[in-house]
């Protein structure tokens, strides 16, 4: 018996409205879940977290040295669209950061603008272990939770259920109760430093047009690196306009660092068009070359060097680098043969405070690669890509740490000044080395550390909604009044402080925030308003501006440490 078969060519439509409507609903409603509990992309509005996270921004290259680098450009927009016939002046950090090296219209700045950063943000990860001092964490922002400003992204500096103080740039922690000379401070994990490095100067960018042609430019003479032969022997130096340095001669020999030339301090080229802005609001009628630099920088001792050294007697050479701050001294004595030493001693008495000593293996092709590093009370060596010394040190108190930092100001007479930028004592930088051969330097960096800035409350940042304004020292900058977190209050700052508006500036939460999670105290954010954690930059900010306007910048997709 045969069965007859349908003709199924013939019952069933071409097309099948209802289910593919259905299967569209079911993939809206996944990507909907998936986006609401796991993963979401965030935009990158403002540049406070620059340059590890940007916001609309334009990528200035340097034509006389090729050093190129992240600009905000958010003030040189509204400039364009009013056609402002100012010129916006265009810097080169590894030249000077006081004489531009040209100007250009608001309109062309404004033309290679790019859009901020796009970032994927992990959201079930906290539900499974607590947040970690500097995760870059996205939340909703306390003081508007529910506005256009809602979601902000910051660097999770402060913990639940201790006492917290901004200083010289750093973060102090302690228990609940701590006085502030009992605060230590915290120090981030090599991941997290060698994630926020930022360039001070760097040989590898030298000029390369006439030395004539860049004086003409910067209409001022350019004063060459910033490291200065010193001594009888400084004629046997031969160092710009070439990257390598070499030295003939054999002996002792000393680079002393110009500040002069290169102030260290927490100046920004990321924040150079927005400076220049500042600038000229203050002097509608122009600026002179000298008024460009920034004048509330502040001093920065936290700092890594760099450098390459080739000799054809490694095993008789010695580089000392000498750093002097906070009223010690820490040099970092580097041996051929294969030898670290790592020392810190008071600064007038030469009282030996610490050391640290270790052994390496020596390349055997005359080649030396290290890094020397000050951060957070802390002297590391890395030679040829690896860690082989490490020590920390502590002040007896913080307060002697506020001695050491200001110049020798007491206690009480930083209190009254705390946000003075001449507070910080500058740093001093001595390079000497002692070799039986001729030696030549190549790749020398200098880079700086975070610095959170002290800051005073102002009504610019606050909402008038949220109550009065505050006034006074911003939160967790009161030396006397150091903030003291609830057990479930974080602390979220910018890594670009100067340009940051978080945690220290944000005054009184909102009505909502305090009706949802009871009192919080201006500056904190209480654990459930933490979205997620900042996983990676996905979409690199694409140029805004034709003829492709939509595609990233692929060489820049990066996990966010």
């Amino acid at each position: 018996m045969t069965v007859p078969q349908k003709n199924t060519s013939e019952d069933k439509p071409e097309t099948d409205i209802v289910g593919t409507l259905m299967s569209l609903t079911v993939a809206f409603t996944m990507a909907m879940a998936f986006r609401g509990f796991v993963l979401e992309g965030f935009v990158i509005p403002t540049g406070s977290m620059g340059p590890t996270l940007m916001g609309a921004h334009a990528r200035i290259f340097s034509p006389v040295t090729g050093f190129e680098y992240p600009a905000d450009v958010q003030t040189a927009v509204p400039m364009a669209s009013t056609n402002d016939p100012r010129l916006l002046p265009v810097f080169d950090p590894m030249i000077s950061t006081r004489a531009p090296i040209v100007s250009v219209t608001p309109v062309a700045m404004a033309s290679e603008a790019r859009a901020g950063d796009r970032v994927l943000v992990l959201k079930p990860l906290f539900a499974f272990t607590d947040p970690q001092r500097w995760d870059v964490v996205v939340f909703k922002n306390p003081t508007d939770p529910a506005g256009d400003t809602q979601n902000y992204i910051k660097r999770m500096v402060g913990l639940p259920g201790e006492t917290f103080l901004l200083f010289d740039g750093d973060v102090f922690t302690g228990a609940p109760d701590a006085r502030t000379q009992d605060l230590k401070i915290a120090r981030k994990p090599e991941f997290v430093q060698r994630a926020v490095w930022q360039p001070i100067y760097d040989s590898d960018f030298e000029p390369v047009i006439p030395i004539t042609t860049l004086e003409t430019a910067m209409k001022t003479s350019w004063p060459g690196p910033p490291w200065k032969p010193t001594g009888s022997d400084a004629s046997k130096w031969k160092m710009a306009p070439s990257r390598d340095w070499a030295f003939s001669g054999t002996g002792a020999t000393t680079l002393d660092w110009s500040a002069d030339a290169f102030a260290i301090d927490d100046w920004s080229s990321y924040n150079s068009m927005r400076m220049a802005y500042d600038a000229m609001r203050r002097s509608p009628r122009g600026m002179a070359d000298r008024e460009w630099r920034q004048d509330t920088c502040f001093p920065v001792s936290d700092l890594r060097l760099c450098a390459t050294i080739e000799c054809a007697q490694l095993a008789a050479f010695t580089s000392t680098f000498t750093l002097t701050a906070r009223s010690s001294t820490l040099a970092f004595a580097i041996k051929g043969s294969g030898e670290v030493t790592v020392t810190r001693s008071v600064m007038e008495s030469g009282e030996l405070l610490g050391t640290a000593a270790a052994k390496f293996t020596p390349r055997t092709d005359g080649l030396l690669s290290f890094e020397c590093w000050h951060v957070d009370q802390q002297l590391w060596v890395f030679i040829n890509g690896s860690q082989v010394l490490q020590m920390p040190y502590e002040f007896k108190s913080l307060d002697d740490r506020v001695t050491g930092s200001m110049f020798g100001r007491t206690v009480e007479q930083y209190v009254r000044r705390h946000t003075d930028t001449r507070g910080p004592t500058p740093p001093r930088l001595s390079w000497t080395f002692e070799t039986a051969a001729p030696f030549t330097l190549r790749g020398v960096k200098l880079d700086r550390d975070l610095y959170y800035r002290p800051v005073l409350h102002d009504a610019n940042n606050q909402f008038t909604i949220n109550g009065d304004y505050l006034s006074g020292p911003g939160f967790a900058t009161n030396y006397e009044e150091p903030a003291r977190l609830s057990n479930r209050d974080y602390v979220m700052l910018g890594d670009n402080s100067s340009a940051s508006r978080d945690a220290r500036l944000w005054g009184r939460a909102h009505d909502l925030t305090l009706k949802t999670f009871g009192d919080a105290q201006p500056g904190v954010v209480p654990r459930e308003m933490i979205v997620g954690k900042a996983w990676a930059v996905y979409f690199p900010a694409p140029v805004v501006a034709p003829p492709l306007p939509f595609v990233p910048d692929f060489g820049r997709i990066r996990f966010i440490r």
